[in-house]
């Protein structure tokens, strides 16, 4: 009986029993028909009975073959799938596959031998894999499958060839395309130089060798500027450019049309996207950061980095000075419409910083406004002159440490940044965001990192130092600038030991600046002084000297073991002393520091130390350079600079 109410649905069991509530309340009143009654309720519970053994053996047949269909059709598909699949052993040994993977691999054995002898980089604990087996891509997927004892897992493995695709997006990337433009650095410069009636000549061989480049590349180019260009490339033809490490950079210093001085280019170029507008300014990015860095370089800048390439010509001094004029004059408004002046230069503060602080807060004073310089502490090389500056001029309440610039700093506050323009490297980086007014005046080549939205940037690499810099605008501030002997001591003992004492980096420009501020009654005796060592200071220098190891017969690699307050400064002329030995083209000077360990470089001018350093995460100019290396030992960052300078000299052995 249960069998058969099972087989009746719900509805047809409802049904039948209320008929048998009526037919029993039918027979408390008359029996016979009750009996009729009982009859016609078992007729139609036959009936309904039948019907639904009918219909259930009606879909038992349908199921059977259904399943039969199903069966034929999932193997069918499984042998025939456009993908490879496999299934394996807990231990990764394929113990059936279909026949789309053994045509993904003719000739080899599958079924009993490792997955890893098909795909050796294969990792059994991942889902989702992309592999590169020859010249051959892959997509696996793969589907772990728990037995039902539980103690064994296997796992289904789906493999498809994505090679087409891979080689399709590959010729895609290549045929991307990367906007460029390119400018002269020192066109007017270079006309200059050459007779008027030569001057044609010269414009157009520089076109032609621009031309001649481009079209090698079969790229396109368009002039819009006497000296600047745009030039088009897909991806393909910058990567050989990059490859040949831009030999257009060489090729217009070879121009000699009477010219006395030789042609540079900047390049900047905009890669890795869809949009023409982003690559347009991806590409004025890189040219405004290879002009900052000196020019007769290339930058290539994609969504996540600069690419630098070139950048070994010194940066050519600008003989006019009306950019100094103009920026002096937009610094003098600056200041008159701010609450107060503070100066910021680098951690770890040197002559040249402190220089031109000091410069800067007579300019701040001229114009009437209250003016502090924020050290982060008062280091060796610096305790003497601002102790100097503190006696003989009023700086007795302008040194602020960091607590004490926190404390004062206000939104009217008018942030002078010096000798820097990296914001890692200020020595008060919090004051950046308490203002938004800054200005950045520095004489070092431009890196990636820059300081954000400043008001006005002064930014000349050819510069001997930012003293330099500091005293051409007081010269142009106003006609009421005068400064004192210790202002203008100060600024001359800046550009003095930048540029060792008139040795390297110095120009016309820089001559003017010293002359102007021994005007101004600085003495060089007190710089003297500034730059004495004691006895002590100078036996350690000469033992750092002589423990100095000889790289291709040029580079001089030297450490500073002991950490202590004067470990930067001694590291600094030991690599100042380095350079005056016959022979030697650069130094590096490694010594410790509270965080790990640094770098002091310097150059003669033909290697550049700057692009050297940068890969260390420094940087600084093509003769003078630095890095910070947290979190190693000296050992490590002796390792890291060796593995730089090789890599430098390989490249320049593989031109």
């Amino acid at each position: 009986m249960k069998k058969y109410r099972v087989m009746l649905s719900p509805d047809q069991r409802l049904f039948l029993g209320v008929i048998l509530v009526l037919v029993l309340l039918l027979g408390y009143y008359n029996w016979r028909m009750a009996l009729l009654g009982f009859i016609v309720l078992g007729s139609l519970y036959y009936y309904s009975w039948e019907t639904a053994r009918r219909r259930r053996a009606t879909l038992e047949d349908n199921l059977r073959s259904l399943a039969m269909q199903v069966e034929t059709t999932a193997q069918d598909i499984i042998y025939n799938l456009p993908w490879g699949l496999a299934v394996l052993d807990d231990r990764g040994i394929v113990r059936w596959c279909n026949s789309r993977l053994v045509d993904m691999f003719p000739g080899l054995e599958i079924i009993g031998e490792r997955i890893s002898s098909l795909f050796p980089e294969i990792k059994m604990d991942r889902e989702q894999m992309r592999l590169k087996e020859g010249e051959r891509w892959f997509d696996l997927y793969l589907h772990r499958v728990r037995t039902r004892q539980g103690s064994r897992n296997n796992h289904v493995l789906f493999v498809q060839e994505t090679t087409e695709l891979e080689e399709l997006l590959a010729r895609r990337s290549q045929e991307a395309t990367c906007v460029g433009l390119v400018q002269v650095d020192n066109y007017e410069e270079v006309l200059q130089t050459v007779a008027s009636e030569e001057r044609p000549l010269l414009a157009a061989a520089i076109d032609r060798v621009v031309s001649d480049w481009v079209a090698e590349k079969r790229g396109f180019m368009q002039k819009y500027n006497p000296d600047r260009y745009l030039v088009l490339f897909n991806w393909e033809q910058l990567a050989a450019c990059r490859e040949e490490r831009f030999p257009i950079l060489d090729r217009v210093k070879e121009i000699k049309m009477g010219n006395k001085l030789p042609v540079t280019l900047s390049c900047g170029f905009g890669v890795g996207s869809a949009d023409l507008k982003e690559l347009g300014s991806f590409a004025r990015a890189g040219l405004d950061l290879a002009l900052g860095r000196g020019g007769d370089q290339v930058v290539i800048r994609d969504s996540d980095r600069f690419h630098f390439f070139g950048g070994k010509t010194k940066a050519l001094e600008k003989r006019t000075q009306v950019k100094a004029r103009v920026i002096a004059h937009a610094l003098r408004e600056l200041m008159e419409q701010a609450t107060q002046v503070m100066v910021m230069s680098h951690r770890v503060a040197d002559l040249d910083s402190v220089g031109a602080a000091a410069g800067m807060v007579r300019a701040a004073r001229t114009v009437g406004k209250e003016a502090y310089i924020v050290l982060e502490d008062i280091n060796p090389a610096v305790e003497k002159m601002v102790a100097f500056l503190q006696e003989e001029g009023d700086f007795q309440r302008v040194f602020l440490n960091e607590a004490e610039a926190l404390r004062l700093v206000n939104a009217g506050t008018l942030l002078v940044v010096l000798d820097t323009h990296k914001p890692s490297l200020v020595a008060v980086p919090a004051l950046l965001e308490r203002t938004n007014k800054v200005v950045v005046i520095d004489h070092h080549r431009r890196g990636e990192e820059f300081i954000a939205e400043p008001l006005l940037v002064y930014l000349e690499t050819y510069a001997s130092s930012a003293s330099e810099l500091v005293t051409e605008l007081l010269q142009y501030l106003g006609d009421n600038v005068e400064l004192t002997f210790a202002e203008a001591t100060a600024l001359l003992a800046g550009i003095a030991v930048d540029t060792k004492n008139f040795s390297y980096q110095t120009g016309v420009r820089t001559f003017e600046a010293a002359a102007f501020l021994r005007r101004s009654g600085a003495d060089q005796d007190t710089i003297q002084r500034f730059l004495q060592d004691d006895w002590a200071t100078f036996i350690k220098r000469a033992e750092v000297i002589k423990g100095a190891e000889v790289l291709y017969d040029r580079v001089a690699l030297a450490m500073v073991t002991q950490q202590g307050e004067r470990a930067q400064l001694l590291a600094a002329q030991a690599a100042d002393a380095l350079l005056t030995i016959e022979g030697f083209a650069a130094s590096f000077v490694i010594y410790p520091t509270a965080e790990g360990a640094a770098v002091s470089a310097r150059s003669s001018g033909d290697i550049n130390v700057q692009v050297m350093l940068e890969e260390l995460g420094g940087g600084g100019h093509m003769t003078i350079a630095g890095a910070q290396l947290e979190g190693v030992t000296l050992a490590q960052a002796r390792e890291r600079v060796l593995e730089v300078i090789h890599d430098y000299f390989a490249e320049e052995a593989g031109k």
